[in-house]
């Protein structure tokens, strides 16, 4: 890079604040000593260094006018689905903390650009503190899962809680291991970083975070097929097509050996539960739920262009309105666990449209500009994809800051390098004048 925006403490401790707030609500030890204290804090700091460092953030902006079109085109649109379908029954607050928490969010990765490697050190940090509390508990009570249910690892003591910690502790894992591959800069730490990304994946797969785990790999297929993109385009998307088409056969397979199988039990393994899921489906779990949000989709034709309104999923389904993060109602705990099936929901293909572009849309930018990268801005990149397919398992629109967060990330990181471009085109130019 260039622009050197990392200079100095305040770029560094704003990084620190925004991604202490975007990581409050997930990182398990900030529950056991006041999540919401935190998040309120880190919150506060992360806007007050935003605003006072104003000026760099306004100027990096101005470098992505593409992307700042699609954000602003698809909240228009979401703005418009709620006032004409939703505001009679939703609250408004719902539609402001929408507005509010994701421009906050979007802010909070967009200025952490200017300081990436400190976030992915945060991580590797935050992993570090989870490896304390692993090894202490596994040297006094042994292996963490017993009957197929992650234990009291954090001393949280409600079975209710702890035993749904499973996931958290999946994406943190997650991210600190592209972490560390971003921080790999020489051959003993990629040796590091690599095996550390065996020892997450393997230990992913026994205590069932199984969207972490497909996350993870996702990612790890788009830092290759990115490598292989700057190399030879043809080859990338011939590449492309033979992991689709091989991820289509190889899941379609899956299923069906699932439904035929008998020998399996499913309180012990990750494989066990998901095949128990797939032949008894249970409303409350994700198949359950995605097969009920589509058949509501595909029996009302009339209302597949525009869908039914922002925030309408739990008043259907019966669960009440939802609200804002300052007061969350039962039905805010209620959404199709798949981001893009409740943008169709909601808003139809219009809109599952829109943010289909403008989730994807920066990942293209960035593709173009790959070589442009370093290794902690690509493995940065490399988390959006990480939390993007995550939120196909567990994602609520309304909720997911964390989506929010990486995809500002990425933006800052397109706009630092375009900022770069500008910079060596003027050195060109004054030194062709002279």
């Amino acid at each position: 890079m260039l622009v050197n925006y990392s200079a100095g403490r305040r770029a560094g401790v704003m990084a620190a604040a925004v991604t202490t707030a975007a990581f409050a609500k997930t990182f398990i030890p900030f529950y056991l000593i006041g999540s919401t204290a935190i998040f309120a804090v880190a919150c506060t700091f992360g806007a007050v260094f935003v605003a006072i460092c104003w000026r760099p953030i306004s100027d990096m902006a101005r470098k992505v006018p593409d992307i700042s079109l699609v954000i602003a085109a698809f909240y228009v649109l979401a703005i418009a689905s709620f006032l004409v379908h939703s505001r009679q029954v939703v609250p408004a607050t719902h539609l402001a903390g929408i507005l509010i928490f994701h421009t906050l969010f979007m802010a909070f990765g967009f200025s952490a650009a200017r300081a990436s490697k400190l976030v992915l050190m945060m991580l590797l940090g935050a992993a570090t503190v989870y490896l304390i509390f692993l090894i202490q508990y596994t040297a006094r009570f042994g292996d963490l899962v017993k009957e197929g249910y992650l234990q009291d690892i954090f001393g949280v003591g409600d079975p209710a809680v702890f035993a749904t910690f499973h996931q958290n502790m999946g994406i943190v894992l997650g991210l600190a291991a592209l972490a560390a591959v971003g921080l790999a800069s020489n051959r003993f730490r990629q040796t590091l970083a690599v095996g550390a990304l065996l020892l997450v994946l393997l230990f992913m797969y026994h205590i069932s975070a199984r969207g972490a785990l497909v996350a993870l790999i996702c990612s790890l297929v788009f830092l290759a097929g990115a490598a292989l993109w700057t190399h030879s385009k043809k080859l990338a998307l011939v590449a492309v097509i033979a992991v689709i088409l091989a991820a289509t056969l190889t899941s379609n397979l899956a299923y069906q050996r699932a439904l035929q199988s008998k020998n399996f039990n499913a309180e012990i393994d990750a494989i066990s539960r998901t095949v128990r899921e797939i032949q008894h489906p249970t409303p409350g779990l994700r198949l359950g739920i995605w097969t009920q949000t589509w058949n509501r989709i595909s029996s009302e034709p009339d209302r597949l262009l525009f869908g039914r309104g922002v925030g309408m999923y739990p008043v259907i389904e019966g669960f009440g309105a939802p609200d804002w993060l300052l007061r969350k109602t039962e039905a805010s705990r209620h959404y199709p666990h798949n981001v893009y099936l409740e943008m169709l929901y909601e808003t139809g293909i219009v809109g599952l449209l829109l943010f289909g572009i403008l989730t994807l849309f920066p990942l293209g930018v960035a593709l173009r500009r790959w070589h442009l990268f370093s290794l902690a801005e690509k493995s940065a990149i490399s988390m959006y994809v990480f939390q993007l397919v995550i939120s196909q398992f567990s994602g609520a629109f309304a909720f997911d800051y964390l989506v929010q967060f990486f995809f500002g990330l990425t933006v800052g990181i397109i706009a630092l390098s375009r900022t770069d471009d500008l910079l060596v085109r003027d050195q060109h130019v004054t030194q062709g004048a002279e």
